[in-house]
């Protein structure tokens, strides 16, 4: 079976990992975009934020490194972005390069005002969109033509990953465009919208399938506990592009993007409002299985990047909207994030420390 070879790969090509950096580049942005006016808080979101998109950084080069170092064989790397159960995990890869993107995005919101870093961007945008893309058409065509039944179970929330670095893709193309006579804009702007609806109407569509197959299949799913927090990422990131998309009125339509922004930020908060009552369900299910919670592993990296990425939803709507309500639920947000990244990093320290202490002591 396809999972049984993912399940054999060596730790550095698991692709939990790659969903680490995805939610730690999204910290970053959250303690960029700190919403509130206290001057204190938004220096010390910036050194924080900072810190984390470092991270994000180091750990990202530190994967690709080891993993071209030391790649897969053909045939397995084949038979793991193949399988139905664990090949849509793959999307955090690509997903991992964009959340870098949008965390730099944030810092540097000018980015695009030089067509250097504007094209540069551009075109990292479409390469990661292209391999997510290519992970997706791989998957669906394997799941289709496999005349193998699919197991009840074997339909987790990885699913979501592709949707979610397409939408994501969609945010980081739609803060290129804001400059309406910019060649930069004539090509991102077109391209956001496009994905927007290709990652929102897919996630409809899996959302569908995956909340009947994980009601109606035995409990727990292949992805274990991660993969159920994995249903907040896409509507957080449909939400993020919803809340940019604006920006490329002017470009397509030649007009202010008044009347548009006010539909489109409803919209957003309509999404995150799903993603505040998923975390809800997906607490109270982690509060009952705390057993597999508490036994780490790469994929629990899925815990961090779902809450990273409603906790960046959620502070740009109160960045948005003139509601208290959002800054305080912002706030606690982001605090939630960031306490959950902590408890994962300590696990992923001891987790890499016990597995080399087992290889020296087989190596005796």
């Amino acid at each position: 079976m396809a999972a049984t070879a993912v399940i054999s790969l060596p730790a550095r090509a698991q692709p939990g990992w790659f969903s680490g950096v995805m939610g730690t580049a999204s910290l970053a942005v959250v303690a960029f975009r700190l919403p509130g006016d206290l001057t204190w808080a938004n220096s010390v979101g910036t050194v924080v934020g900072w810190v984390f998109l470092g991270l994000a950084v180091l750990s990202l080069v530190i994967l690709l490194a080891a993993n071209l170092a030391a790649p897969l064989p053909r045939g397995e790397l084949a038979a793991s972005l193949g399988s139905r159960e664990w090949g849509p995990a793959y999307a955090a890869a690509p997903g991992a390069v964009l959340a870098i993107v949008l965390a730099l995005q944030a810092v540097a919101p000018d980015v695009s005002s030089s067509d250097v870093a504007g094209w540069l961007t551009l075109v990292i945008c479409v390469a990661m969109v292209a391999i997510d893309l290519l992970l997706t058409l791989i998957v669906f065509t394997s799941a289709i033509i496999n005349p193998d039944a699919l197991e009840p179970n074997a339909l987790t929330g990885v699913w979501f990953l592709p949707q979610s670095v397409l939408l994501l893709a969609s945010a980081a193309l739609a803060h290129l465009s804001n400059r309406p006579d910019s060649s930069i804009a004539e090509v991102a702007a077109p391209i956001a919208v496009l994905l927007l609806g290709a990652g929102l109407i897919m996630f409809l569509l899996v959302g569908a399938i995956v909340l009947d197959r994980l009601i109606a299949a035995p409990f727990l799913p292949v992805g274990g506990l991660p993969a159920t927090w994995t249903l907040m990422s896409p509507s957080s990131a449909a939400s993020l592009a919803l809340l940019a998309i604006p920006v490329t009125v002017p470009t397509l339509l030649g007009q202010p993007s008044t009347s548009v922004t006010p539909v489109t930020t409803l919209m957003a908060g309509a999404l995150v409002g799903f993603g505040l009552l998923w975390l809800l369900v997906v607490a109270t299910l982690t509060a009952r299985t705390r057993g597999q919670a508490l036994s780490f592993s790469p994929a629990s990296w899925g815990f961090v990047f779902p809450l990273a990425a409603l906790s960046v939803a959620t502070g740009s709507l109160a960045n948005s909207w003139d509601a208290p309500l959002m800054v305080a639920a912002a706030i606690l947000m982001a605090i939630l994030g960031i306490a959950v990244w902590l408890v994962v990093t300590c696990e992923s320290f001891r987790w890499v420390r016990a597995n080399m202490r087992g290889r020296g002591q087989g190596q005796q």
